[in-house]
């Protein structure tokens, strides 16, 4: 029984996951919100919705989920923010079943996710019971992430191969990203949030974030001293 599921399972997959979305995936999507979003990618699909259509419902869901934090419906907003998840997947899916890939669709994504993830963790910290200075670490810790990421890590990987830990690259060969992504971060304020204990979620944050883009930061300059030891080592040589 359990063969015949996992069999009609992979046919339904392929007939609405008609493109692979990138080589490496985080955890929490490859084992989790990816197993969930073809079914919704479907439900979507035969109601002939847009893409862009998908990813305005999928905002408000997301928004709505931070107008419950804020009303203290913390059981509501953690289903709201898995259900946001399941959509935030099934726009691009539904995008690419019906070939309906656009800039702007691209960019109404980015800006739904950045809306989102704003409102969400405005709605965390207006609401939880932390110290202020806590409060503060914790939008700083958001915004430091950003700016670190997008002004260095990413430039340095399109211009460099990061030389990989063992460990690091165990999970890559695998297909798994081991990071904090914010698709994770909602994942635990939903748990959380379920035991009304977003304080533990805001600590979670702090401490994990810090030390996922820390470290990544590590990665690129441990592999910056790498090439200038080995081009010095080739002039040497010569």
């Amino acid at each position: 029984m359990i063969r015949r599921f996992t069999e009609w399972y992979r046919q339904f997959k392929r007939r609405y996951i008609v493109q692979q979305r990138r080589q490496h995936e985080y955890a929490i999507n490859r084992y989790y919100a990816h197993l969930i979003d073809p079914f919704f990618t479907k439900i979507v699909y035969d109601l002939k919705m847009s893409p862009n259509m998908v990813t305005i419902i999928a905002t408000v869901i997301g928004v709505s989920a931070a107008v419950s934090i804020i009303e203290d419906k913390l059981i509501l907003a953690a289903i709201l923010l898995q259900l946001w998840h399941y959509m935030d997947g099934s726009d691009g899916n539904l995008a690419r079943l019906t070939n309906r890939c656009t800039s702007f669709g691209a960019k109404l994504d980015v800006f739904s996710d950045q809306t989102v993830r704003f409102t969400v963790f405005m709605a965390i910290v207006f609401s939880v019971d932390v110290s202020l200075l806590i409060k503060i670490l914790f939008v700083l810790t958001l915004y430091v992430d950003v700016l670190v990421i997008h002004s260095y890590v990413l430039p340095f990987m399109r211009k460099y191969t990061v030389v990989r830990a063992t460990w690091k690259q165990w999970f890559l060969d695998r297909g798994i990203i081991p990071g904090l992504d914010m698709l994770t971060v909602f994942f635990v304020f939903s748990v959380c949030a379920i035991f009304n204990r977003l304080d533990i979620g805001v600590y979670f944050f702090v401490i994990f974030k810090n030390i996922d883009w820390m470290y990544r930061v590590w990665e690129c300059l441990k592999s910056k001293y790498i090439y200038k030891v080995s081009r010095n080592t080739t002039d040497l040589a010569k």
